[in-house]
């Protein structure tokens, strides 16, 4: 696909969606996690290994404030067709996010591996029951104190929805967001991020059967093939190279997933974010924005004593700043150049080194 499609195609996201912004202000907090790929469980599921981290951060930013955005590819729905195992698997996330829905809370965006859930009646039929109920039937803590027969009456469509019940509303699935700073102005656009690409986009059938029934087969077999931006550098540095350009042409902020690298942009460089992914190897990376400034932070197992930071040898679950936090003010001057669309060649870098506060280095190996 070319680049000028790609262009347009994230044209067309902005201005869709710019019509129905999502106002944030200097009190909003917000955390971007991208490509949990939640999978069945079994040897070839990515996310398993980082599940207990997962959950222990989605419970920290529900207990101080956070919206949490799902930007993209939270199920792999290539792999895995029938969404009951993936259920199975990992019906307590599905209750904690049922939490953060009925707080108004949580914004789903769905990518290329999840993208049944841009029809309203899949999210109908399976995610939102996923929230409402553990696999074994069993109904959300939220709901447990709620009449069995008004609850299946609201469930039915006989009975109204509790105003008291917001769990039970349903859930907007959407292709991208725009927020829109009511302070200063500021638009940014967060959407997957696959938008320009052959395979991940318009061949999207195609891709999800050589994955069901080739990838998969290899991937359990122990092999790793590089056919994706996620574990082939050249795919990944080609995708990067397509929302660069886009953030370099129109100035406009851009929070993306897909390619699982974390990016976090100089203020005078183009304003191109990436959340990482939740499938690395030992931890899981996100963006941040609160108070105004925006952050890149990794969650890992780690101790005291290994963290200098005291002489316990526990282990737990630690939540670093690897870049920021940044004033949102300092990318929203980003100068547009019409016209420019071939991207400034960087030289590569491989093991990418994020600081944190100035005292010690990190690198996220993907």
């Amino acid at each position: 696909m070319s680049l000028n499609t790609s262009h347009k195609n994230l044209d067309n996201l902005f201005k869709k969606w710019q019509r129905e912004p999502l106002m944030i202000d200097s009190d909003s907090r917000i955390v971007f996690m991208s490509d949990c790929h939640r999978g069945n469980g079994g040897h070839g599921d990515d996310f398993a290994h980082n599940r207990i981290i997962f959950m222990h951060s989605l419970s920290w930013y529900r207990g101080e404030g956070f919206t949490y955005v799902e930007v993209g590819n939270g199920e792999e729905l290539w792999e895995n067709t029938d969404f009951s195992c993936i259920h199975w698997a990992y019906s307590d996330v599905y209750i904690r996010l049922g939490y953060l829905h009925s707080e108004g809370r949580f914004i789903l965006i769905w990518g290329n591996h999840n993208n049944v859930w841009r029809q309203p009646e899949q999210i109908a039929q399976y995610f939102m029951p996923a929230m409402w109920f553990y696999f074994d039937g069993r109904p959300s803590p939220i709901l447990e104190d709620m009449n069995p027969g008004l609850l299946h009456g609201v469930l039915s469509g006989e009975i109204p929805i509790p105003d008291d019940r917001p769990i039970l509303k349903q859930l907007r699935s959407r292709d991208a967001i725009v927020l829109k700073h009511s302070g200063t102005g500021m638009e940014i656009l967060v959407t997957h991020g696959h938008q320009g690409e052959l395979f991940g986009d318009r061949l999207w059938p195609l891709s999800r059967f050589l994955v069901k029934h080739v990838w998969r087969m290899l991937q359990n077999a122990g092999f790793r093939p590089r056919i994706t931006p996620a574990g082939n550098y050249a795919l990944m540095k080609q995708v990067e190279s397509r929302l660069t350009s886009w953030c370099r042409r129109t100035g406009i902020p851009l929070i993306a997933g897909h390619t699982h690298q974390p990016e976090f942009p100089a203020p005078d460089d183009p304003p191109y974010f990436n959340c990482g992914s939740c499938v690395h190897p030992r931890c899981i990376t996100a963006i941040e924005i609160q108070e105004d400034k925006i952050s890149l932070v990794k969650w890992h197992l780690s101790t005291p004593m290994a963290e200098s930071s005291g002489e316990g040898s526990e282990v737990c679950i630690i939540r670093t700043i690897l870049q920021g936090p940044v004033p949102l003010s300092a990318y929203a001057n980003s100068t547009p150049e019409p016209g420019h669309h071939r991207p400034i060649r960087r030289k590569i870098n491989k093991n990418r080194h994020y600081r944190t506060n100035g005292r010690c280095s990190y690198t996220v190996e993907l």
